[in-house]
């Protein structure tokens, strides 16, 4: 993710906040092994199929849900846990936001957004359960008997989703719905148990397994859809539009509607690229997808969807990504925010990399997906428009976080005071890690090692010491790593 605060677009992605003024002038162009257990070849992944209709008026969702759930673990479990992210909107104190941004998030005032779990059905028919943690986002489903390594159980949700007035990851404003994060996702069982942290107001609050994905919408015949996955079938129905979707081996699942979408599309080797706009900068931002994906795709090894769409949004944070889909803040498409926009893109798109196929746990480890990510948009900046730029942008990102603390970098993102301090060290200070790493081994070893690094973890959940087992074929350590001085 990259966070604008407002719409004099205070940045708070450092690299992105101190930049403006430079950018402007320089361009003329407008622990152990704790995480979770690896994914084999052979691992059989979490299946959902995902039956909703949209009540446009009342902004509400009708769901029936069957979730197979495979105990990839290596323990017999008789309890599964699942987020149940739009409780985290129910009430003003859980919202996941902080102070100053509440008048961005509701500029109509709060308004609630939340899932009712009308009935959860399994083995044992009607299955127990009970909603817990701080913000009553986290649903226990209680079995009834034990769930042996490598065997699968079948659960069947029906509830109901509020989308609130919103202009975050989940809510609607006066041009899109963003429905995402809206249906219950199993929680991550890893070496540590089972993950089951609350949604929280800094950084991204998430971690999932890959899964496959089947989803049937009903949704009003005004609305064009963005979406992770391919579109397998569309069907009007007099007021009504019926899509069929499909996406195998994705982290989550999304879903944008609006009834001003235009759109555009490119082909990009076995890839389509979409902008989906309003009135202006579809063409640049949809160049700016193209390019980013095209320098990716060579940096770190093939982007493996058929999709990808860049979409404008209702959407005061900036950019926000899942998989095959990315919201980005619709105020930046004009002229003046060329560059931001640019950024945004770029910044995005590499997440398709690091975090959408090569995942991680964002809480605990954020500075995994988010310095690689930061590091990759200056890298797509030299790619696009030489060195100098990109060095004009390091340097300036030095500046910026002379003195911040390099231990800093390593912390989750509960540890954090504010998105400010979080965004100074994990994306910008983590960005100067990652560029000394590539001065420690030159630029030849630098690419070849990130490719392997995407190649042997995709769809897997990473941590930070796989991360770091990666260049010891190279000679560099976890403490060369850590102990860096930048």
């Amino acid at each position: 993710m990259i966070i604008l605060l407002n719409k004099k677009k205070m940045i708070i992605s450092l690299s992105v906040l101190c930049l403006i003024s430079l950018i402007l002038l320089s361009f003329n162009v407008f622990n152990s092994n704790i995480g979770t257990i690896k994914l084999e070849e052979t691992k059989k992944l979490n299946n959902y199929v995902i039956n909703l209709k949209l009540n446009d008026e009342e902004k509400t969702i009708i769901a029936n849900q069957k979730v197979t759930y495979v105990n990839n673990s290596d323990k017999s479990i008789d309890k599964i846990y699942f987020h149940i992210y739009p409780n985290a909107f129910s009430k003003e104190k859980y919202a996941p936001f902080e102070k100053e941004e509440f008048k961005y998030a509701y500029p109509n005032g709060f308004d609630e957004g939340y899932i009712n779990i009308n009935r959860i059905l399994g083995k044992n028919y009607n299955l127990k359960h009970k909603i817990m943690g701080s913000k009553k986002d986290i649903l226990e489903i209680d079995l009834g008997y034990k769930l042996n390594p490598l065997e699968e159980t079948t659960i069947i949700l029906e509830y109901e989703v509020k989308l609130p007035n919103s202009l975050g990851r989940f809510g609607y404003g006066e041009n899109t719905l963003n429905i995402t994060n809206f249906y219950p996702i199993a929680c991550v069982y890893d070496n540590n148990g089972w993950n089951i942290k609350s949604y929280e107001a800094i950084g991204d609050p998430f971690y999932s397994d890959v899964s496959n994905f089947e989803v049937n919408i009903q949704i009003p015949s005004k609305y064009e859809i963005a979406t992770t996955g391919l579109i397998k079938d569309k069907i009007i129905k007099s007021d009504i539009k019926e899509y069929n979707i499909k996406a195998d081996k994705v982290r989550s699942f999304a879903i944008i509607a609006s009834d001003k979408f235009n759109i555009l599309e490119q082909k990009v080797g076995n890839t389509t690229v979409y902008s989906y706009y309003f009135n202006k900068m579809g063409k640049e931002s949809l160049m700016m997808a193209v390019d980013s994906l095209k320098i990716f795709n060579e940096l770190f090894g093939e982007y493996p969807y058929e999709t990808y769409s860049v979409v404008a949004c209702d959407f005061f944070i900036g950019g926000m990504e899942y998989p095959n889909l990315v919201m980005i803040d619709k105020t930046l498409y004009n002229e003046s925010e060329m560059f931001f926009l640019e950024y945004v893109i770029a910044h995005e798109t590499a997440h398709q990399w690091w975090y959408s196929v090569v995942g991680n746990n964002e809480i605990t480890e954020p500075w995994l997906d988010e310095a690689l990510t930061e590091y990759s948009t200056l890298l797509y900046f030299e790619k696009k428009y030489g060195h100098e730029t990109k060095q004009k942008l390091l340097d300036e990102i030095k500046l910026r976080t002379y003195g911040k603390s390099m231990k800093n970098i390593f912390k989750s993102t509960l540890e954090f005071n504010n998105s400010l301090e979080y965004s100074l060290h994990v994306y910008s200070k983590g960005a100067l890690l990652i560029d000394t790493l590539r001065k420690e081994v030159g630029d030849e070893v630098f690419f070849n090692t990130l490719r392997d690094y995407y190649e042997k973890n995709k769809y897997k959940n990473v941590t930070s010491e796989d991360f770091f087992e990666i260049w010891k074929n190279h000679g560099i350590s976890r403490k060369n790593i850590t102990n860096t001085n930048i």
